[in-house]
C-alpha cells in the first residue's frame, strides 16, 4: 500500500470514528455515552488509526529517503515520469527573481532548494541564497523517448530531453572528453591513498624464504575549495520571460564554473586556496627540450608518451592536452621533410590518441633567453587519473539592495569543488615548446 492509500485508509477509519461519537450525541446529547458495541468498535478504530499513523511516518521516511537518493544518483532525465517532467520545467531565472523581489519560492523551484538545502547539510554548509542541487548540475542524458512505431509507417517524432540547468558535461569540457573521472555528491574530506611503492615478487628456491615486499602509500585527499564569482543584471532582465534570456543566464553561469575548473586543474597554484593544478605537480613526469625550449616535432611527442608507458600505466585512456598555438604549430610542421604528413592532420587525433585543445594551457612561458612570454606547454596522460570532486550544488545570492537606485542587482554565485591528479606519474608534460 502506497502512502496516498495509506492515508486515505486512515481518514476513512476517522471519519467512521467520528460517526459513532455523533450517532451517541444525538442518541444523549448530554453525556455523548456509548454502547458497549460502539465503544468496542470505537477503541478497535482508535487502535487501526494508531496503527497507520506509524505506517505513514514509516512511508513517508522511506519516500524521503528516496528521493533524496534519486537527488544523488539519478539522471536528471528519467522519461515519461511526472517527476522528469516537473524538473525539465525548472527556471533559474523564476528562482533569482523570487530572491530579487523577496517572494518565496514555489512549485519544482522551492523543491530543487530544499534538495540543496539537504545537501549543504550533509557537507556542514548551509545555504544563503536559492539553491540548486547536484541533479541539476549533472551529465545530460543523451537518451531519447522513442514512440511505438505507427502501423501505416509514417515517420516518428523524437523527443530529446531538456539538459540540466549547469551542464558540466557539454563538449566544451575538455577535460570530460578526456576522461578525467567526475565525482559528486561528496560529504566532508574524501581521501585518496596510493601506492607510491608496490610489492615486487622475485623467484625464490623450493624450501626458500620469500623475500617482503616493502609496500609504501601516499595520503592525498580531496577536500572542499569555495568557487564563486558575481554579475550584474539589471531588474528589466531578470523580469524577461523569453526562454532566450533563462538560456543566456544559464549559459553564463555553466561558462564560468567550467572554465574555472579545468583552469585550476591544469594550472592551478595551490596558493590561497586555489586547487594545484597538474602542470605544478612536482612529481609528474617532465621533458626538458633545450636550454631555450624547443619546436615540437615527432621525437617529441614519442618521447611524451614513453615516460607515461614506462610506468606501466594503461595508455587505453591516455590521450594529449595541448593549446592553440601549439595545435597550429604541429599542424604546420611536417613529420619530416619529404612526406608532406603534417604532426597534426586533424582536431581530434594527435600521433594515434585522442587530443583536445583549449586556451587554459599556458602559452607565455619563459626558459633561457627566451624572455618573451612564447613557449607553450603540453600535457600527455592518463586522465582518468585527474580525479574532480564536488560538493552539493551551488548557491546563489541575490543583493537587491546595493545596486537598487541604478536599477541593478548582483547574482552571487558559490560552488565547492577540488581537483587531484590520483597518479601524477600517470601525466607527462613538456613546458618549452617553441610554437611562434
Amino acid at each position: 500500500m502506497n502512502l496516498k492509500e495509506l492515508r486515505e485508509k486512515r481518514q476513512a477509519k476517522i471519519d467512521e470514528a467520528q460517526g459513532i461519537l455523533t450517532e451517541a450525541g444525538k442518541r444523549a446529547p448530554e453525556s455523548r455515552s456509548l454502547t458497549a458495541d460502539e465503544k468496542t468498535k470505537y477503541d478497535g478504530l482508535d487502535k487501526e488509526i494508531d496503527d497507520l499513523d506509524t505506517d505513514i511516518k514509516r512511508a513517508e521516511k522511506a519516500e524521503q529517503r528516496a528521493k533524496d537518493d534519486a537527488g544523488r544518483t539519478q539522471p536528471i532525465n528519467s522519461h515519461n515520469t511526472t517527476e522528469a517532467r516537473d524538473i525539465a520545467s525548472y527556471s533559474l531565472l523564476k528562482a533569482v527573481r523570487s530572491l530579487a523581489g523577496g517572494a518565496p519560492l514555489e512549485g519544482i523551484e522551492r523543491e530543487m532548494h530544499q534538495q540543496a538545502e539537504s545537501e549543504a547539510r550533509a557537507t556542514g554548509k548551509e545555504v544563503n541564497g536559492v539553491g540548486i542541487p547536484q541533479m541539476l548540475l549533472s551529465r545530460r542524458d543523451n537518451s531519447i523517448t522513442q514512440p511505438t512505431q505507427p502501423e501505416d509507417g509514417s515517420a516518428v517524432k523524437v523527443v530529446d530531453t531538456v539538459r540540466p540547468v549547469i551542464d558540466l558535461a557539454r563538449p566544451k569540457s575538455v577535460l570530460r572528453a578526456l576522461g578525467a573521472t567526475f565525482l559528486g555528491g561528496l560529504v566532508g574530506d574524501v581521501g585518496v591513498p596510493s601506492l607510491s611503492q608496490g610489492a615486487k615478487s622475485t623467484f625464490k628456491g623450493e624450501i626458500e624464504t620469500l623475500d617482503k615486499s616493502n609496500q609504501k602509500f601516499k595520503d592525498a585527499k580531496l577536500t572542499p575549495h569555495r568557487m564563486g564569482t558575481w554579475v550584474r543584471r539589471s531588474k528589466q532582465f531578470l523580469l524577461q520571460t523569453s526562454p532566450g534570456i533563462e538560456a543566456l543566464l544559464r549559459q553564463d553561469l555553466e561558462k564560468s564554473i567550467v572554465q574555472e575548473l579545468e583552469r585550476v586543474a591544469i594550472n592551478g597554484d595551490g596558493v590561497d586556496d586555489e586547487p594545484l593544478g597538474i602542470l605544478n605537480y612536482t612529481d609528474i613526469l617532465q621533458l626538458a627540450l633545450g636550454a631555450n625550449g624547443g619546436v615540437p616535432d615527432r621525437d617529441t611527442l614519442i618521447l611524451l608518451e614513453s615516460l607515461v608507458e614506462g610506468q606501466d600505466f594503461n595508455l587505453d585512456s591516455a590521450g594529449y592536452l595541448i593549446n592553440v598555438a601549439t595545435k597550429s604549430k604541429l599542424k604546420r610542421t611536417k613529420v619530416d621533410a619529404g612526406s608532406g604528413i603534417f604532426l597534426m592532420n586533424d582536431n581530434r587525433e594527435l600521433n594515434g590518441y585522442p587530443v583536445q585543445v583549449t586556451t587554459n594551457v599556458p602559452r607565455n612561458l619563459n626558459k633561457g633567453t627566451v624572455t618573451n612570454n612564447s613557449l607553450s606547454a603540453a600535457i600527455f596522460g592518463d586522465w582518468t587519473q585527474l580525479l574532480i570532486g564536488q560538493w552539493g550544488g551551488l548557491d546563489i545570492t541575490v543583493d537587491n539592495i546595493t545596486l537598487a537606485k541604478q536599477g541593478q542587482v548582483e547574482i552571487i554565485i558559490q560552488t565547492f569543488h577540488d581537483v587531484l591528479a590520483a597518479q601524477p606519474k600517470a601525466f607527462a608534460a613538456v613546458k618549452d615548446l617553441v610554437t611562434t
